[in-house]
């Protein structure tokens, strides 16, 4: 995996020196009075910028990255391409920009939950993969007429295996208990197919070719193309804040999610999925905040003082 960066950011910060020094000149008692109090301070709050975070079970995976801060109200830029190895989220390139009042977040090729099952015992995947095999037949439109006698069938079957893989996973940092309470009935025979599709490691349980969040002021906007679920289309408004799609308690989600926060910045999340209500993925961040410098001058700047000659008259 290879990290680039974009331009640096250079920090500067003046600080104060509140020390005085006291010089001797020879065994006189003449004193010198050393430093100076300039400050330069920045007050407000500053925009950044996250491509992903993601928490399995409050735990941290992805620790927002790669991250952007605009301390001083400059631009400053930052990219990624490929994604650290983790069970759920992959992803292409990431760029992540923020400066005074706006910010920006993108991720392409984005796919998550397509390693969910990677660690199961390979006699569990094994019957998954004939269950499902069985299953995608009975939908198949041509062979539609015995549809429900499959079902019947089938569906008992895989609601078992969905039992074992939550014991398999009981206790460990991605449980997945909470398959064996899905409802597979319903799951439409699309959705069911695509279910069985996640499940072999074939399809990804969300995917996107491009997210991006974008925010400027208290304002934002979201863009995400080709958003499917359980590798159908999603029809979500991302014109809309806070657009929510739930699909049978499996997954979550949440498209244009925006937040006014207590310290005065805004963000924009472009996408949050939420799987089986432990994993939580958030996907383009972007929150604007605005900083100032007020800077104090600093008395070592000061012009030195010129000597003006002089005659004094004596008198005596």
């Amino acid at each position: 995996m290879m990290k680039m960066k974009g331009i640096p950011m250079k920090n500067t910060r003046t600080l104060a020196s509140v020390a005085s020094a006291l010089v001797l000149v020879g065994g006189g008692a003449s004193l010198a009075l050393l430093g100076g109090g300039g400050v330069a301070v920045a007050a407000g709050e500053p925009s950044s910028a996250f491509g992903l975070e993601l928490t399995i079970a409050d735990n941290a995976v992805l620790d927002q990255i790669p991250a952007v801060e605009s301390t001083d109200g400059k631009v400053v830029t930052d990219s990624l391409i490929g994604l650290p190895a983790n069970p759920v989220a992959s992803g292409g390139v990431v760029n992540v920009s923020a400066e005074n009042g706006k910010a920006s977040s993108s991720v392409t090729d984005l796919g998550v939950g397509d390693g969910l099952l990677a660690q199961l015992p390979s006699e569990i995947t094994d019957q998954l993969g004939t269950v499902c095999d069985q299953l995608s037949a009975g939908l198949d439109p041509v062979t539609g007429a015995i549809n429900d006698a499959l079902l019947g069938t089938l569906l008992p079957q895989l609601g078992g295996l969905l039992d074992q893989i939550a014991d398999a996973t009981d206790g460990t940092p991605l449980d997945l208990g909470l398959l064996g309470a899905l409802n597979l009935s319903s799951l439409t025979d699309l959705q069911l197919d695509g279910l069985c599709d996640v499940l072999s490691g074939d399809t990804q349980l969300v995917g996107a070719d491009a997210v991006i969040a974008e925010c400027n002021g208290d304002t934002g906007t979201t863009v995400i193309t080709d958003l499917a679920a359980l590798g159908l289309p999603v029809d979500i408004d991302v014109s809309e804040p806070n657009a929510t799609l739930d699909i049978a308690g499996l997954v979550t989600i949440t498209a244009n999610r925006q937040t006014a926060n207590a310290d005065g910045t805004f963000t924009v999340d472009a996408l949050h999925v939420s799987i089986l209500g432990q994993i939580e993925l958030t996907v383009a961040s972007a929150t604007c905040g605005e900083v100032t410098s007020d800077e104090e001058t600093d008395p070592s700047d000061a012009p030195t003082p010129t000597p003006i000659e002089s005659h004094v008259p004596v008198t005596g």
